[in-house]
């Protein structure tokens, strides 16, 4: 008896009563080692643990690990970008005010020549700066989203669910009262069947009608 139920849907037209809320529903739950099956809406086995939890391939667990390792390096590098702005901010405003200075005691009149390259170097918009790689936070960022888009891949794919030992053990004890109750039945039958309608004369008294 093993505890694997699969999920599977029915036409519409044979919906029946969710074994939890009672509302129709076309999922069923069944499990092929007992020849167990019920209806169940599937909000009852994607978000409730202590009705039934989902049965995730090794692929799934996996993608977890995956997604524990870049999101811990994805926070490292977040870190060290903002530490890298923060400096890069304070850089340029150093070169402002280095760069007014000078003019101010040279005199010279290429301030529109100056602030160009000023702004060309405060805002690192070069020629090269287009041709750069990604960086590593961006390359971080992308891997961490195909990662999560797997993981939601998996849980939309999952169809296989073990109950709760509660429930399970409840399943069980359902199946062993019917089965006694079908055992029962089946033996009175067969003992009425085989009886003797003489034996039965003899073995029982029927009232008699009364006389006046």
């Amino acid at each position: 008896m093993e505890n694997l139920y699969t999920k599977r849907k029915v036409a519409d037209k044979d919906s029946q009563s969710c074994l939890v809320c009672y509302t129709p529903t076309a999922t069923v739950l069944y499990n092929a080692s007992i020849q167990d099956w019920f209806y169940c809406c599937e909000i009852h086995v994607d978000d409730n643990p202590s009705f039934a939890k989902p049965i995730y391939p090794e692929e799934y667990t996996d993608v977890l690990e995956k997604i524990k390792v870049t999101k811990q390096k994805l926070d490292v590098e977040k870190s060290r970008g903002t530490t890298g702005s923060w400096d890069s901010w304070v850089n340029k405003v150093m070169y402002r005010r280095n760069s007014d200075k000078r003019v101010s005691e040279s005199g010279n009149n290429t301030n529109g020549a100056d602030n160009i390259g000023e702004d060309k170097t405060s805002t690192g918009e070069t020629p090269n700066s287009k041709n750069k790689p990604p960086s590593e936070l961006a390359s971080l960022t992308h891997e961490y989203q195909l990662l999560l888009d797997q993981v939601s891949r998996h849980r939309n794919s999952i169809r296989n669910y073990s109950l709760s030992q509660v429930m399970f053990e409840s399943r069980l004890d359902a199946k062993k009262r019917k089965y006694m109750r079908q055992r029962k039945a089946k033996q009175e039958a067969e003992a009425y069947t085989n009886t003797d309608p003489e034996e039965l004369q003899t073995k029982f008294s029927f009232p008699s009608v009364p006389q006046q």
